[in-house]
């Protein structure tokens, strides 16, 4: 067993702190255990000895019959580091003590010394701040938190696994989970993360049998790269990951020199992170308890096409809407469908959101059209939404619903209110994936569908050289010193020409007056030159460079290395106006041309790619080899920042109109 092993599943915890005072910490855990049923061995560490029923009690952990497993510190602060010293050699630590790195300099100095201790040994430390490990399969209560004050038999295990920064918001969701008959199969929660972070704690979440999805709520993810390859790790496993992001930071944008290290601002950086992985992201924990609580019911489709059955119009339309807003394509019902619906509807169309018009025809009348979407072969997911009904109808559509005989998976979004919870616990006690939340629903199935066509590719390699070696077209100029160079070149380019000081130390040329653009004649030229001459009058420019001007639509491409998530790669709309537009999607570095188009795929502004208002559609595939190659030629360089902004496609091509790089 590796130390996490054991952290997840000890054979012997010693609790160091317990008191007779049964109602601290470390008394609670005792009773917790107790209650639950761990079957493992539970000794008692405390310098004074005190007589507890049933626990052997030692002074020190040195005096412990064998090193434990698991040693849980539910000592303050200002003690931890003794226990932590102490416990070199066991499997692992969790410290509860707050009063840390959240405190100040004095606690961050304590947390920086807790740090050091175990860089130098075997022992791993989960924490401090730290709300413990809760695995009721194996009886394991190894936290204080108070959802565990429940009944026994409201402690129960279930599909998710929940690995969380907040100790309160997991004691949260188990509470939630138990409410609604259910329970965690496991939670971790890493607090502070002096040692054990969010990513290594996936990784080993997702490798437990009972877990079938991860729920992870980030406040901020310190280990960027080992995130990523957990979660690639857990996708691998057939495990996915559901996260809600409960906090923000801010982090060394001051740094940056290009508009993209600018635009990556830790929100959107771990943003782009998660989409790129196939993370399903809700709003809230108590979302993204039920997504993942109904895609651990679902498992993996074999594709992506919905289809969604209801019987009230205003709630076909809200979820048409919301599937829009989450990329959800709804297809309409095949010709075959479409002609054994006839006979089911009243008064409705087959259309998806199918609302039938009605259900005055008897209480199985709904079954019969969910199964005939499951079974039609147009849908690989089918959600089935209970709007109100008559509440003598509720027990038979729950029993005709449940007794459906079909390979593709149903979805149950329930919204009939207190009328029908009888039948709503019903279909919670059957195993159905279900919610009462029209958002949960679609997220859920958002995020079936994204993962039916998620691949885990493995990275391609880097290429080499600089960007003019990469096969990038670079728009064509000449540097000139003078106005009447600058004249003579725009006539042999072609009228019009864009103007552009060249300073090595310059990165936003437009922000000084060092751009004119759209100069049609030798006046503008001469006026153009000598407005940027002016303007740049005080910087260390080394001349002039005329271009030709190259209208059309504008993309900014952009590679920049994170000091989290290693090397990040970006596209964006706008060009020089990407910052104001805001449009603009990350992913970890090397990406490959599959991976570019997802990106692509996920801007705001994807459409303008075909076309807008007369305008040609954009060779979307090529800019997906771009970004690939910038990506990949990134990596290769060790490059801090390269930029090409903007990167324009003019009808034809696209061609790089001015670029930036940095080592």
């Amino acid at each position: 067993m590796t130390n996490l092993d054991r952290l997840l599943d000890p054979g012997t915890i010693a609790i160091a702190g317990l008191s007779a005072d049964l109602t601290k910490h470390g008394g609670r855990v005792l009773g917790h255990l107790r209650r639950l049923g761990f079957e493992g061995a539970v000794w008692g560490v405390h310098p004074r000895v005190p007589q507890i029923d049933g626990v052997e009690m030692f002074v020190s952990i040195a005096d412990l019959p064998q090193p434990p497993d698991l040693v849980i510190s539910a000592v303050p602060a200002a003690a931890t580091a003794d226990v932590v010293a102490d416990a070199a050699g066991v499997g692992a630590v969790i410290v509860f003590a707050g009063g840390f790195g959240e405190s100040g300099a004095e606690g961050l100095a304590l947390e920086e010394h807790l740090a050091e201790m175990v860089a130098t040994t075997g022992t791993r430390l989960l924490g401090p701040n730290s709300g413990g490990v809760i695995r009721p399969g194996q009886g394991l209560a190894a936290s204080f938190l108070t959802c565990l004050d429940r009944p026994k038999s409201e402690i129960r295990s279930g599909p998710v696994g929940l690995v969380t920064q907040s100790g309160g918001s997991g004691s949260y969701l188990h509470n939630l989970a138990a409410g609604r008959g259910g329970g965690l199969a496991v939670s971790v929660s890493t607090g502070n993360e002096v040692d054990i972070k969010l990513g290594e704690a996936i990784d080993s979440v997702s490798r437990l049998d009972e877990v079938k999805v991860i729920l992870a709520l980030i406040e901020t993810v310190r280990d960027g790269e080992v995130f990523i390859d957990a979660v690639k790790a857990s996708l691998a496993r057939g495990k996915p990951v559901v996260a809600c992001r409960i906090g923000t930071g801010v982090h060394g944008r001051s740094l940056m020199t290009s508009h993209t290290g600018a635009m990556a601002a830790p929100e959107a950086v771990l943003q782009g992170v998660l989409d790129s992985q196939a993370v399903v992201v809700a709003e809230t924990p108590g979302e993204a308890l039920e997504v993942a609580e109904m895609m651990a019911r679902v498992g993996s489709p074999p594709g992506g096409r919905v289809g969604i059955v209801t019987h009230s119009g205003g709630i076909a339309i809200h979820l048409a809407d919301l599937s829009e807003r989450h990329g959800l394509e709804l297809s309409a019902p095949g010709p075959d469908l479409a002609e054994a619906l006839e006979p089911l509807l009243d008064h409705g169309a087959a259309n998806n959101p199918l609302d039938m018009g009605g259900i005055i025809a008897g209480a199985a009348r709904f079954a019969e059209v969910v199964a005939a979407f499951a079974d039609s072969g147009d849908y690989d997911l089918v959600l089935a939404v209970s709007s109100a009904h008559p509440p003598h109808h509720s027990e038979e559509r729950v029993g005709s619903l449940l007794a459906i005989e079909t390979e593709t998976p149903i979805l149950h979004l329930w919204m009939a209110g207190d009328q029908a919870r009888r039948p709503l616990t019903r279909l919670r006690s059957a195993g159905a994936p279900v919610t009462e939340d029209p958002r949960a629903a679609i997220r859920a199935l958002a995020g079936l569908s994204r993962l039916a066509s998620h691949e885990v590719r493995s990275p391609p390699g880097p290429v080499a050289g600089g960007p003019e070696a990469w096969g990038i077209p670079f728009v064509a100029g000449e540097i000139v010193a003078n106005v009447d160079e600058a004249v003579a070149v725009a006539g042999r380019l072609g009228y019009p020409v864009v103007l552009k000081a060249v300073s090595p130390g310059l990165a936003h040329k437009t922000e000084v007056g060092g751009v004119k653009v759209d100069l049609g004649t030798e006046e503008q030229v001469r006026a153009g030159f000598e407005e940027i001459a002016a303007a740049t009058a005080d910087l260390d420019v080394e001349g002039i460079r005329v271009e030709p001007f190259r209208p059309g639509l504008e993309v900014i491409v952009g590679a920049i290395f994170d000091d989290r998530f290693g090397p990040l790669v970006s596209i964006g709309l706008g060009g020089v106006l990407t910052e104001l537009l805001d449009d603009v999607v990350f992913a970890p570095s090397p990406v490959d041309s599959g991976d570019a188009l997802e990106m692509i795929g996920r801007l705001r502004g994807r459409e303008l790619f075909d076309g807008y208002r007369g305008t040609s559609p954009a060779d979307v595939e090529g800019l997906a080899d771009l970004v690939s190659v910038v990506s990949r030629g990134s990596v290769g360089l060790g490059l801090r920042e390269i930029e090409i902004n903007p990167l324009v496609w003019d009808g034809e091509e696209w061609v790089a109109v001015d670029w930036l790089w940095l080592l």
